[in-house]
């Protein structure tokens, strides 16, 4: 599934990640690929620079959640959460399946 976004002309991606949190932890929203629950699970499958797509398998009802893509530049207020966000709801437990979220920003 193809999904991508644009940011200003002469801005250069720093970090691309997903969050469940619009609250920030510190200075930043928490990355869900270092988040010891996701980390084996997220695949990010974008190139990191127009496409945030990204893989979660071996899903499970507690991953039922509201996720949000979140990207910053090398701006300082060049930094963009994708809102409303992606619904995710798993009305039963799957070991085999892995879903794909897009958002654009």
């Amino acid at each position: 599934m193809s999904c991508t976004y644009t940011y200003p002309t002469g801005y250069q991606i720093k970090k691309v990640f997903w969050t469940k949190s619009l609250l920030r932890v510190g200075e930043e929203h928490p990355d869900l690929s270092e988040d010891p629950e996701y980390s084996q699970r997220l695949q990010h499958l974008g190139d990191k620079q127009q496409n945030s797509t990204i893989r979660l398998s071996h899903v499970t009802q507690k991953d039922n959640h509201m996720y949000y893509f979140r990207f910053t530049t090398n701006v300082t207020i060049g930094k963009w959460i994708g809102k409303p966000g992606v619904t995710l709801t798993v009305t039963g437990d799957f070991h085999e399946v892995s879903l794909f979220f897009c958002a654009l920003c």
